[in-house]
């Protein structure tokens, strides 16, 4: 039995830490394949990752080849090979699988075939701009899509099955690639196919009870729902226009989860019986939700890829917070290992390891570094496409994953009692407030290319609301920024979530900092409600107090009890420069356990789950000068080197020189247990 846990993956009653590398064995001749997994071993993997590309193994529609024409494409042969090394492997069989792939892993017949391609609002097919051949982007709502997909999958099945047993080398596979509509994030670029409006009108149909309640809620006269025309730009004068486009925007996300339920489907029914987990791209924000992922039957993780720029801590912070505050297991199944043909960085191995130790350190449990092997259009890992090794990046990859390894890692924990909960529903609102959404130029968020800027579609309409139109994400919030800022130079300890969060999930911390605004869901309202009466917890709400809810009908829960009672349990918060310790319980602080005054240093503490006296303790220097930091602990320490630890130790402090983007790790072995 092969399952997901807390820490990693549990294969047949071993359980075990869940860092795995990519290769492409197609990618790579078949003669050179022993040597590269070789040299994958001899760095201490255990574990690698592979997609299976449609396009790669069936040429024509109708024609395979699984090595009979060209030996690297045997994925047999390639399985058998990593059953004879003792590896695992994770498979990623698409159908999309991006891979810098002309295509995307698509076969061409299949993009081509206009009943399966998206469509615009003007009926026109989506084109995605890849650098390498511009293509139709294939709509989600295509049952031919579907279709053809399955035909795939159950010729992949066999050779799936003969490595899915207790040797077998297959443990997890994965639904589908980055599903976020090839990174066309605003939603009124896409998808206005007919298959599309078809599954928006199921939507709407899920969402209300009868046409009369939709009625009701967007002040309207229709007789059926098919009458509701999808918009493809704000048009609204008044807020109570909003909840239409509301809709749409939800309708993106439905979309998307529709799509990850239909995928996982098709697996199901090729009775593969190991954990199917998700990928999503980058975003923390509509339309992607990985809490609602995981609420998809049979789909046990999803995580978030990270490609950071070198000492991109605030992008790495946020992302791993987010997902140590929303996923079953902080996995990101692509950790830049190397970079792509068309990006303007290749970062060194030292600005690697700084990204993934500051990663862990921040609440990683589980990695999949994308590529251990380059390939063509990709460049940078610890090993060449032909077998040779890249001794930088190779050296620094055995040094830390023998590290990561012999000091269990993954069996510590960050415990932070503060849950910044940011606002999903503003972020719709920045999505759907455009007059209109064209095409991008660019093929995605990291490539710098000649684009129109998108505030010349902003709408010049007063709706009476105050919101936030901070530039950036549809997540990125200006009060969040700055509470998150705050409890940063104070050392505070903190996770990200948003309320699509279970609500038990909520009680794990002793305070949330809610971001509201003039609108909330009245069950949204509710929960936090709920949360401020129970014993011992604290809301901090902010920068405004919601009256109404989501269909902008009067709806003022919070706004009462605020009113009704002034015993601090709500804590209404309309500057963040006002916020200060008295506003949270002394149990929230990590510097309850070290402190340092630094602020060019974060520390931050992990519990042994199996011994509370011992923890680990990380120290991450992100200025580009090296730094000298006094730490000071709570209690008698006694602290020894694990990871280029640099300093001296005496009672309860630790004097330490970090050189610049360095990641230091001790561990710490208290006198007494610390609280939890």
């Amino acid at each position: 039995m092969i399952k997901f846990t807390e820490t990693g993956v549990m294969i047949h009653g071993i359980e075990k830490p869940l860092y795995s590398g990519s290769i492409h064995y197609w990618r790579s001749d078949r003669e050179k394949w022993d040597t590269i997994l070789e040299h994958i071993c001899n760095m201490g993997f255990e574990i690698i990752e592979t997609y299976i590309p449609w396009s790669v193994h069936e040429y024509e529609e109708g024609k395979f080849d699984f090595g009979e024409i060209e030996s690297n494409k045997d994925l047999d042969g390639f399985l058998s090979l990593c059953e004879e090394k003792g590896l695992h492997v994770i498979v990623r069989p698409g159908p999309h699988i991006n891979a810098e792939m002309t295509f995307f892993g698509y076969p061409e017949w299949i993009l081509m075939d206009e009943d399966i391609q998206a469509r615009t609002p003007w009926g026109s097919t989506v084109v995605y701009p890849y650098a390498a051949k511009q293509f139709p982007i294939p709509s989600y709502s295509s049952e031919k899509l579907y279709e053809k997909t399955e035909i795939y999958f159950k010729k992949l099945a066999p050779v799936l099955k003969k490595h899915i047993h207790e040797k077998g080398c297959i443990i997890l596979i994965q639904a589908d690639n980055e599903t976020c509509n090839f990174f066309r994030d605003r939603p009124y670029i896409m998808d206005y196919s007919s298959a599309s409006t078809d599954l928006y009108h199921r939507f709407l149909t899920e969402k209300y009870n009868s046409i009369s309640e939709l009625n009701q809620v967007y002040r309207s006269t229709y007789d059926d729902f098919v009458e509701i025309k999808a918009p493809w730009g704000f048009k609204g004068t008044v807020r109570e226009d909003l909840p239409h486009y509301f809709d749409w925007v939800e309708y993106k996300e439905y979309q998307i989860l529709d799509t990850l339920k239909r995928i996982i489907a098709i697996l199901e029914k090729l009775e593969l019986g190991i954990p199917v987990f998700h990928n999503c791209a980058y975003q923390d924000y509509t339309p992607i939700s990985v809490q609602r992922a995981e609420m998809i039957n049979k789909l046990e993780v999803a995580g978030i890829d990270a490609y950071p720029e070198p000492g991109d801590t605030a992008m790495l912070r946020r992302r791993i917070r987010y997902l140590a505050g929303s996923s079953r297991l902080p996995f990101v199944p692509e950790f830049g290992s190397g970079s792509w043909f068309d990006r303007e960085v290749l970062l060194t191995a030292e600005e690697e390891e700084f990204g993934y130790l500051y990663s862990i350190m921040n609440g990683l449990k589980a990695v999949n570094f994308y590529m251990l092997v380059e390939r063509d259009r990709w460049s940078g890992c610890p090993v060449t496409n032909d077998g040779r090794k890249r001794l930088n990046y190779y050296n620094m990859f055995s040094d830390m994953v023998k590290m990561m390894k012999e000091h269990n890692l993954h069996q510590y924990k960050r415990k932070p009692k503060i849950l910044i909960m940011r606002n999903y529903d503003m972020g719709r609102f920045r999505a759907l407030y455009s007059i209109m959404d064209l095409n991008t130029l660019s093929s995605n968020c990291f490539i710098n290319g000649l684009d129109i800027p998108h505030e010349l579609f902003i709408p010049e309409v007063d709706l009476q609301l105050n919101l936030d139109y901070t530039p950036g994400n549809y997540s990125d919030e200006k009060w969040v920024e700055q509470i998150s800022g705050i409890l940063d130079s104070k050392h505070y300890d903190y996770n990200y979530s948003d309320h699509y969060l279970p609500a038990e999930k909520w009680t794990e911390y002793d305070v949330i900092i809610a971001s509201s605004y003039d609108f909330m869901d009245k069950k949204v309202q509710e929960q936090l409600l709920q949360f401020s009466q129970t014993k011992d917890k604290r809301l901090i709400l902010g920068p405004y107090t919601p009256y109404l809810d989501r269909d902008f009908n009067n709806c003022s829960l919070l706004e009462e009890e605020i009113k009704k009672h002034s015993n601090g349990q709500i804590i209404p918060l309309k500057d963040p420069e006002a916020f200060d310790i008295s506003m949270i319980n002394t149990k929230s602080l990590v510097n309850n356990i070290v402190s340092c005054e630094n602020p060019n240093i974060e520390v931050s503490v992990h519990k042994n789950h199996v011994n509370p006296k011992i923890q680990l303790l990380y120290i991450a220097n992100k200025a580009v000068e090296e730094q000298t930091a006094l730490l000071e602990f709570k209690g008698v320490c006694i602290f020894s080197a694990v990871w280029r630890s640099s300093g001296s130790a005496k009672d309860s402090s630790l004097v330490i020189d970090i050189p610049a983007h360095t990641v230091q790790i001790w561990k710490v072995e208290m006198e007494e247990a610390a609280n939890d």
